[in-house]
């Protein structure tokens, strides 16, 4: 047990922030010392005035504990798997001889979120509670009950809203805590990438209104407002935060949640609220982020800063070229990312909803695995994946860890399937398939009693069976033929797994549901003209992908060329610029990247977007990644970096750029678990010459105009009448 004997404690009557401290004392100095910690509700462990850790949020949410979820908006009646990780500091440093004080400091985070409730009532309970073990030396302190606790001057914090702190509140004095009985869960040793402050940035003030002033930070970020002030006692400081603004300057609060009222009464509009005592301060709000461009702040405030806050995941790739919107995809895109990873979660969007949605999560896997430093980040998320499946009947989730919202089967369940998979092709890790594949035996086997005619027609009773989102036109894609695209690709993923594990005879039931599967989709949405539903939203690029049909690819390429904009919803979208790029259609994929029409990503930009939108039309979120999916054939695509279809790790790699014609260069590179590998050409009058830079160890061909190079110290130059090729293997 990791914290054997150690209570669970906290405020013994109703507190909105409570801190609990302990004293103790060290007879002499101590070489070791480690504190191991969690709670139910955010904590911030301190030692003599001093953090334990640069870490914040802590701890990442997860199903912390059984609660009543029949309630909410689509109701389940699943059973999860519940889990809260706990956390190991060195606290050596912080330790003195003589009298020490452990204070651990309490806020509601997910376990206690009361505001936000259109998924439904969210909350896991009522109490927060901490629990923790010190070992110092040859003493260990547990928490047992004995320990006091206070009022903090934070009045009101809530992770969709923001905090209320007064500075003027004195707490009643000290009270001995509660002990209440343990959770039934399972504490866990800390896996994931927590969220920390990762850089800062100084706004600038655009305008002023009523007594307010109102500030651009200059780019859509995830993160908190440090405001100083010498405000006199009882002035108050308001602070009110959006993404985008309306035309006299002012914010606009819509697409971050003003529309919705939450159980308070007030609408969801992010705001901090801090009252001054006289005394120069600095007001940082402590267990709420927001997400935001522009803030308006109103009150005495002296200067104001933002920190940066998103899961410590580094940026290991670049991407450079002439065109501009490559450049825009691949920047919106990181940015986009960041501000969705808190937690080792990645959201939907960091402001409104905030939830860890299993489609948007999928689709992105490839592209952020590829482009950050998130290993550890996913292999926290997979565990939620794993932790939100029913029990019972194998039911996967549309958000993990499970918070309400909407999806269906195919998108978002086979989430179980899909992310693992793409985890094991990035980092080589046979663990991960091994530690997911019953799991994902059991998701196939729910898939199976959900078909109607062969069609996926059905999820659970009364919740959502969507198929695509976010299209450019109103969705016409039938969501069985989705969900059944879904299931086949699913299907022929787990089939694969099993092969790579040795365990072909446990999914051998499932191999003939493949053309049954199939000959469904042909009979109900193949058109005697060949088209699959018409063709509308990309619907003959799902038939495409599963080899349906005759598609003729370099048609329906024709009529984007002409259009010059995207019609495509999350899923189909992705499916859009593979098939491009697998049929030579890098001119039109260009054409598509480049265009400036609404329904492109540079539409986007030029009305202002830093990130990118959740819909073609800009009518919802301004901080959706889930069409920045195609971000990875940046990389996979324009630069050629591939593996084959059985690889995994970037053991061996082929280098295969496909050029479009007016691309006259790019430059890139990724760093993989194998070594970084760096990709540069430049193009004039038709012909190319390639820089590439890859580890001397790595297994390499170059690919190109017909010639198919073995990468080694014996090729290092390569010329053709089309092309130059450099190659230098490097030492990682």
């Amino acid at each position: 047990m990791p914290l054997q004997n150690s209570l669970w404690i906290g405020a013994s009557s109703p507190c909105e922030s409570p801190i609990i401290s302990r004293e103790f004392t060290v007879d002499a100095p101590v070489a070791s010392a480690t504190l191991r910690i969690t709670a139910l509700g955010f904590f911030e462990a301190i030692i003599n005035g001093k953090p334990v850790t640069e870490y914040t949020f802590l701890p990442v949410p997860s199903d912390f504990e059984k609660r009543e979820t029949a309630g909410f908006l689509y109701p389940i009646k699943d059973s999860f798997t519940h889990r809260v990780y706990y956390y190991d500091f060195d606290v050596s440093p912080l330790l003195t001889v003589g009298k020490n004080v452990l204070e651990i400091h309490l806020g509601n985070g997910w376990y206690r979120q009361r505001e936000r409730n259109c998924e439904g009532n969210m909350c896991f309970g009522e109490d927060l509670k901490t629990i923790y073990r010190l070992d110092c030396g040859e003493t260990t302190l547990i928490s047992d009950g004995s320990e006091s606790w206070r009022e903090s001057e934070i009045r009101y914090n809530n992770i969709f809203i923001g905090e209320v702190q007064d500075k003027t509140f004195t707490p009643p004095s000290e009270a001995p805590v509660r002990v209440f009985p343990a959770p039934n869960t399972q504490l866990t040793a800390a896996i994931g990438a927590a969220d920390k402050v990762i850089r800062t940035i100084t706004p600038h003030l655009i305008g002023e209104y009523d007594g307010k002033k109102v500030y651009d930070a200059g780019e859509n970020i995830s993160g908190v407002v440090r405001v100083h002030t010498a405000g006199k006692r009882g002035e108050k400081i308001v602070l009110r935060f959006a993404e985008n603004i309306n035309a006299d300057n002012t914010p606009n609060f819509i697409s971050t949640g003003a529309p919705y009222i939450c159980t308070s009464g007030v609408p969801q509009i992010m705001t901090d609220t801090f009252i001054c005592d006289g005394t120069p301060t600095m007001f940082v709000p402590k267990f709420s982020w927001h997400a935001f461009r522009y803030f308006e702040t109103e009150g005495p405030i002296n200067d104001a800063e933002i920190a940066v806050i998103h899961s410590d995941c580094a940026v290991t790739s670049y991407f450079n070229s002439s065109s501009k919107g490559l450049n825009f995809l691949y920047e919106a895109y990181i940015r986009t990312q960041l501000d969705n990873m808190h937690g080792s979660v990645p959201t939907d969007c960091p402001h409104r909803e905030r939830l860890g949605y299993t489609g948007d999560g999928q689709v992105c896997a490839k592209s952020t695995m590829m482009l950050l430093d998130s290993r550890e980040f996913y292999r926290k998320w997979i565990q939620d994946i794993l932790d939100c499946q029913d029990t019972v009947g194998g039911h996967v989730q549309h958000t993990a860890p499970f918070m309400g919202g909407g999806g269906g089967p195919g998108g978002w369940g086979c989430a179980i399937v899909f992310v693992p998979y793409e985890y094991y092709r990035q980092y080589g890790d046979k663990d991960m398939l091994e530690a997911c594949f019953v799991p994902m035996c059991r998701w196939l086997e729910y898939l199976r009693t959900r078909l109607t005619d062969g069609l996926v027609t059905h999820e659970e009773p009364d919740g959502w069976c969507l198929g695509d989102w976010c299209t450019f036109d109103p969705i016409r894609l039938p969501e069985p033929f989705v969900n059944t695209y879904f299931f086949v690709k699913a299907l022929r993923t787990v089939i694969k797994i099993a092969a790579i594990l040795g365990k072909e005879a446990r999914v051998q039931n499932f191999v003939p549901l493949d053309a049954q599967l199939c000959e469904a989709i042909d009979t109900h949405y193949r058109t005697n003209d060949g088209h699959y539903c018409n063709g509308v939203d990309g619907a003959d690029l799902f038939a495409w992908d599963l080899g349906l049909g005759d598609v003729d690819i370099d048609a329906i390429a024709d009529i984007y060329q002409s259009s010059s904009y995207i019609d495509t919803g999350i899923f189909g979208t992705p499916l859009l610029f593979k098939a491009l790029f697998a049929n030579n259609r890098e001119d039109t994929a260009l054409t598509l990247l480049d265009s400036e029409k609404c329904g492109s990503f540079l539409y986007m930009k030029r009305h202002g977007a830093t990130t990118l939108w959740e819909d073609w039309h800009g009518y919802a979120s301004h901080c959706h990644p889930m069409f920045g999916a195609s971000t990875s054939y940046l990389f996979t695509d324009i630069l050629g970096i591939t593996q084959p279809d059985d690889g995994c790790g970037y053991r061996r790699v082929c280098i295969r750029p496909h050029i479009p014609q007016a691309l006259s260069f790019a430059k890139g590179a990724i760093n993989t678990v194998s070594g970084k590998i760096e990709v540069v050409f430049k193009q004039e009058n038709g012909f190319v010459n390639f820089t590439v830079k890859l580890p001397s160890n790595m297994e390499a061909t170059f690919c190109f105009d017909g010639k198919r190079i073995v990468l080694s110290p014996q090729t290092a130059t390569f010329k053709s009448d089309r092309f130059a090729l450099s190659f230098e293997g490097c030492v990682e």
